[in-house]
């Protein structure tokens, strides 16, 4: 009977088991096989997707045929413009010709020729009619591609995700947002196909409008004729990825949050190393004397120690007096093939999702702002004026001020000067000695961007959906995804599709873009400094 029972319970434990293993197994399964959807489509609609460039502005562009024609928007192109630059993703470069443009419908076309800078990429194929409303009625997810004004031509596009708000017969509104630069750039199905132009970019994030296909169509057929959609059109025709449980959970034992004495809320999202080691975002953690506390809750935050800077990267790792009470994942190594563009990300507790645009990212350095005017007078550096919102205004100092130091830098001159502010961006705190009759002061201040940069249009318009990080430039080595974070949120972890710790978010950039540190560069920069 003893042994009777015993064998049940080994068969009911292995019947566990197997249920056990099927529900891990399968969704793992399932989001390798979305991951693998979105790579695929990234890869096809990245190489079709192109930069307009004429004398006047920037727009982009689809490739939708195999001979080269361009589909883009009018009022991207003038009337005047009979000629321009088209760059492919691949930083290739070709001549070409505005062949007809729609102002009514706005729509244009552009040819261009392979000739000897070899093979055009494949073309991208339009969708059938999407006239009727039951088409869009479950808010499919669709996917964007373009240009951002802000970059230098001859850098890959960006990719982003989202999906179809509203739509009637003339204009489609999606999720998937839009920046300056990113007119007459694809909206395509999670098939692959075409279904819209990118047109206007609106206040809020859900606020991106199109043009349709068919009025793509329309325009389109006055003066060419595209052939029927040819076969490239993807398997996967309901796309539609969910975070798993592995991917909950990693989220929530890796998040931390930091909290001051003066606010109910966090200020700023961490990401747990160990028990009792966080890192997060450098120039948003406060340097003024307050009560900070760092945990997964206020009831449970604790107080911490700085242990180490990377200020290129705007890193900061902190040491918890208290060593967290629940359990934190140790720091693995994902597989370098499990992140890649088109990749699936997912961030904060509440599993925010986004999509891989870029890995490797360079995000080009930006001068600083001290806002002062100096003058060199007997071997010592005097501040002339103080101009608002600069840093020296931040720090409180006053014309006929000695400037000494910046960031413990001996200034002998205003190379000096200069040569000191190298070393860092528009939003990172910079530490300004001063004598002002005769005493010592150090204070601390905000380096900014200048005001003629941030008034550019492609500039102005990439905080149109909401705040930027204040330091947000001067990165190498990032990860660029679309996911809708805001900056108190920087710092926190960034998860792949398998539940696998892949990064720290550590900027909002831009309507459309969030960079993160790698988690191999984090742990590599964190046993540097700590050796």
């Amino acid at each position: 009977m003893l042994r009777r029972l015993n064998r049940c319970g080994v068969v009911c434990l292995l019947r566990w088991l197997a249920v056990l293993a099927f529900t891990l197994i399968v969704p793992f399964k399932q989001s390798f096989a979305r991951d693998a959807d979105a790579r695929q489509l990234a890869e096809k609609l990245r190489a079709a997707t192109v930069r307009i460039e004429t004398p006047t502005d920037l727009s982009s562009g689809v490739i939708v045929s195999s001979n080269g024609l361009i589909l883009s928007v009018a009022h991207g192109v003038t009337a005047a413009d009979r000629a321009v630059t088209v760059y492919l993703h691949d930083g290739r470069s070709f001549k070409g010709r505005v062949s007809f443009r729609n102002t009514q419908l706005d729509v244009a076309g552009i040819q261009i020729a392979a000739g000897p800078q070899g093979r055009l990429p494949d073309p991208i194929a339009l969708q059938g009619d999407t006239s009727g409303p039951a088409v869009h009625e479950q808010r499919p997810i669709v996917f964007a591609c373009g240009y951002p004004a802000r970059e230098s031509s001859g850098q890959s596009p960006v990719l982003r995700m989202g999906r179809i708000e509203a739509q009637d017969k003339n204009a489609i509104r999606t999720s998937c947002v839009l920046t300056a630069g990113d007119s007459g750039g694809p909206l395509v199905n999670s098939a692959g196909r075409l279904i819209g132009l990118h047109r206007r970019i609106g206040v809020g994030r859900q606020v991106n409008v199109h043009i349709p296909v068919n009025v793509v169509r329309t325009a389109v057929s006055r003066h060419v004729e595209l052939t029927a959609p040819d076969g490239h059109a993807l398997s996967s025709a309901q796309f539609n990825p969910t975070p798993s449980e592995q991917v909950s959970r990693e989220l929530r034992l890796r998040t931390a949050y930091f909290y001051s004495s003066s606010e109910v809320e966090s200020f700023l999202a961490g990401t747990w190393l160990t028990p009792s080691l966080v890192t997060t975002k450098l120039s948003e953690l406060p340097t003024e004397i307050v009560a900070l506390t760092c945990g997964r809750s206020r009831e449970t935050a604790v107080g911490f120690s700085q242990v180490a800077v990377d200020r290129q990267r705007d890193l900061v790792f902190v040491r918890l007096h208290e060593s967290s009470d629940m359990s934190v994942p140790p720091i693995g190594t994902p597989d370098a093939a499990a992140l890649s563009v088109g990749s699936i990300v997912f961030s904060d507790p509440r599993a925010s999702i986004g999509i891989v645009a870029r890995t490797d990212h360079q995000e080009s350095a930006v001068t600083p702002r001290l806002g002062v005017e100096l003058q060199l007078r007997s071997g010592n550096i005097f501040i002339e004026k103080v101009n608002p919102l600069g840093a020296a205004s931040d720090a409180e100092l006053l014309p006929g001020d000695r400037l000494m130091k910046i960031a413990d830098a001996d200034l002998a001159n205003l190379n000096d000067v200069a040569s000191a502010l190298s070393n860092y961006q528009p939003g990172d705190l910079v530490v300004l000695d001063v004598e002002r009759d005769e005493q010592l002061f150090r204070r601390i201040g905000r380096l900014t961007f200048s005001a003629n940069r941030l008034l550019q249009r492609a500039n102005f318009l990439v905080g149109r959906a909401g705040e930027l990080s204040r330091r947000r430039t001067g990165f190498s080595g990032v990860i660029q995804h679309d996911a809708n974070l805001s900056p108190p949120q920087m710092g926190g972890p960034l998860v792949n599709s398998h539940g696998q710790w892949v990064g720290v978010n550590i900027a909002r950039r831009g309507r459309e873009s969030v960079l993160a540190i790698p988690a191999d560069t984090v742990a590599r920069v964190l046993k540097s400094l700590t050796r």
